[in-house]
């Protein structure tokens, strides 16, 4: 997390994970759900700790719910291995994960 005070990750946690199927061209995102007690817009939510990193920006669609908005949050995966979640998020917005398989986009490498 970016920052465990703004973005206090929920207590059952998560995978916290991309796992990247370049076989099969796919990837099993399993990402934590999160709190957000700031009001901020497109924003970085998830850093990169270690493992691969896409060799462009990797649109990731709706990867968490907001049930209190009846909403979903949607995300990118940077080249330098961060998570964008995309849109606003308002103090006590809590976002719920589910993981999910995606397709890799063409033309997208790893290292």
């Amino acid at each position: 997390m970016q920052n465990t005070g703004s973005f206090p990750p929920d207590m059952y946690g998560g995978g916290m994970q991309i796992i990247v199927d370049e076989r099969n061209r796919l990837l099993h995102v399993d990402l934590s759900g999160f709190r957000s007690t700031v009001n901020v817009g497109d924003y970085g939510v998830f850093q990169h700790a270690s493992g691969v990193k896409p060799s462009k920006p990797v649109y990731l669609g709706c990867l968490w719910a907001i049930p209190s908005g009846n909403f979903g949050k949607k995300a990118t995966w940077n080249v330098d291995g961060s998570i964008t979640v995309v849109g606003s998020l308002t103090n006590g917005d809590r976002c719920l994960h589910t993981p999910r398989s995606l397709p890799i986009p063409d033309g997208v490498t790893f290292a």
